[in-house]
């Protein structure tokens, strides 16, 4: 007997699936997805990454979004960082003039990454821009953000956290980071 089929949402559009088991490859060939693209299984939390050689068992009704693979550290990004030591042993990296997807106001921030005293050993947590940005026509503040006050300035923080197994001790960076941050704007929420 051949096993019912489901429904899953890729980049918003709906395909039928006849078997629940796919691999990143897979997917991403059904929906027309280039295959150095990100694919991301929607869940609460942080989003689960696809890679192409894994497999995944869908169920019905999931949602899946995708991003272009890109160099998100790029310099290009900002006018100027400043590092600051703190007494503590962490270190404040702040990229001025940070430009982010147009879909916020301003697309344009100060963004402060704080860097803990055993990085890179130990990942970055979180991020925070100034000023406060807004998403979309109804300038909604973007999901898992709060205001915190580091340095005498007021700041938006984001609380987002990179999924297990993100930070590679060894291989990981700050630019790594930094694409990661660029790919939770480009979610536009």
């Amino acid at each position: 007997m051949k096993p019912h089929s489901i429904h899953v949402f890729i980049d918003h559009r709906k395909f039928d699936l006849d078997e629940p088991v796919q691999t990143g490859q897979t997917l991403k060939e059904l929906a027309g997805i280039p295959l150095a693209d990100v694919l991301f299984l929607d869940q609460p939390g942080d989003d689960l990454v696809i890679k192409n050689e894994a497999s995944i068992t869908l169920k019905n009704g999931a949602k899946l979004h995708s991003q272009p693979a890109a160099d998100y550290g790029d310099e290009q990004r900002y006018a100027e960082m400043v590092e600051l030591p703190q007494p503590d042993g962490w270190t404040y990296v702040i990229y001025r003039d940070f430009q982010i997807p147009s879909e916020f106001r301003p697309d344009r921030v100060d963004l402060l990454v704080k860097l803990p005293p055993t990085f890179p050993d130990a990942a970055p947590d979180m991020f925070w821009v100034s000023p406060h940005v807004a998403v979309g026509a109804g300038a909604t503040s973007p999901r898992g953000t709060t205001t915190e006050t580091v340095l005498g300035v007021s700041w938006q923080r984001f609380s987002w956290h990179l999924a297990a197994g993100a930070w590679r001790v060894g291989n990981s960076t700050l630019r790594d980071f930094l694409r990661c941050i660029i790919g939770r704007f480009e979610r536009k929420d």
